[in-house]
């Protein structure tokens, strides 16, 4: 059907009337919408728009006064109900947005509205022609690359099931997209996963010391970098053991009591013991049991644990497994595991970092 477009409306725009063709790159543009906000176009399709937010589009231009338009705009309200993984955007021209508030209300419209209120956009897609005057219905579907997928002018009984053949192309090849996004992203994440572990497992003596923040037992946050390495304060530095343990561990129970000894017999090294995983009633229960003094950090979800390699590959914990790091930053000392005697070497690290 073609309808004349309203020349003042349309003498001042000199683009191009062109019918866009299959595999070409589908015109970007911005519209209000009828019930208000903006659609962006390059949001949803295109090399712009997230992964994650790319969807088949249709976009399809009419008027109130066109009937085989609201022939199309049924059959499409239908579609859209089969096919939700392609979005579908009827483009009002250059009608006042009262007429369509009654068309979509009259008809009880489903489908998003937008309002080519000059006629810009239908003059980019070659909707209306050299004459002002309009193809109508005239529809686009647009694949997720933003290039056109398919193109159709006028309505008959019929035509729709040409709409759904190409809807059901579309939904197989985003589902495939998706699939392999998927697939990219679990890749990505397992790679990140490799080049943690393998960044941190096996931290060498005179390597900085991987930098955190975890909270206190007791609420506030502690952060390694407020007081060894370079952005600490000078005043503020000074040597620290960070302590891997859990509740379960017998070992870390018998290196816990020499290091409880040790922290009173050298106030200027600060240790501080990090649970690796447990919840904060069972370790709030262990230090009432044992009365323990020394500074606990909860490290809830392993994360510092992975940094510093206690974590393996296979998710276990080495235990205890303790760092000494130097008012530098760096690993002064590394030690796994714990047996009677081992506190003398906990003994000898900390006179040689308190020695004047």
């Amino acid at each position: 059907m073609k309808i004349k477009i309203p020349v003042f409306l349309l003498t001042c725009i000199s683009l191009s009337s062109a019918q866009i063709e299959v595999g070409q790159p589908a015109p970007t543009f911005y519209l209000p919408r009828l019930v208000g906000g903006s659609f962006y176009l390059s949001k949803v399709i295109g090399p712009k728009a997230r992964s994650e937010d790319r969807v088949p589009v249709v976009v399809s231009f009419f008027q109130t006064t066109c009937v085989p338009c609201k022939a199309e705009i049924a059959e499409f309200e239908k579609l859209q109900g089969e096919f939700p993984a392609v979005k579908i955007y009827l483009v009002d021209l250059n009608e006042v947005d009262q007429l369509v508030s009654d068309y979509v209300q009259k008809f009880d419209l489903k489908l998003e509205m937008l309002l080519d209120r000059y006629g810009i956009v239908g003059k980019k897609y070659g909707v209306v022609d050299e004459n002002d005057v309009a193809l109508l219905p005239n529809s686009y579907i647009i694949a997720t690359d933003g290039t056109v997928y398919y193109h159709h002018t006028g309505f008959k009984p019929g035509d729709e099931a040409v709409y759904r053949e190409k809807f059901i192309e579309l939904s197989k090849q985003l589902e495939e997209e998706r699939a392999a996004l998927a697939e990219e992203s679990a890749r990505k994440e397992e790679q990140l996963e490799v080049e943690e572990e393998e960044s941190h497992v096996g931290l060498e003596v005179g390597q900085p010391a991987p930098t955190f923040s975890l909270p206190r037992l007791e609420g506030k946050r502690f952060y390694l970098s407020r007081v060894v390495g370079p952005k600490a304060k000078p005043d503020d530095r000074k040597p620290v053991v960070v302590s891997f343990f859990q509740t379960t561990c017998v070992p870390c129970k018998a290196e816990i009591t020499e290091l409880e000894k040790l922290q009173e017999e050298f106030p200027g090294v600060v240790i501080y013991l990090v649970d690796l995983n447990e919840t904060d009633e069972l370790v709030t229960e262990y230090i009432k049991r044992f009365d323990l003094k020394l500074q606990m950090l909860m490290d809830r979800y392993g994360s510092v644990g992975k940094k510093y390699g206690v974590v393996d590959k296979n998710n276990l914990a080495i235990l205890p497994n303790s760092f000494i790091v130097a008012p530098n930053g760096n690993i002064y000392y590394h030690h796994t595991g714990f047996k009677p005697g081992d506190e003398k070497m906990y003994r000898e690290k900390f006179e040689e970092l308190t020695s004047p």
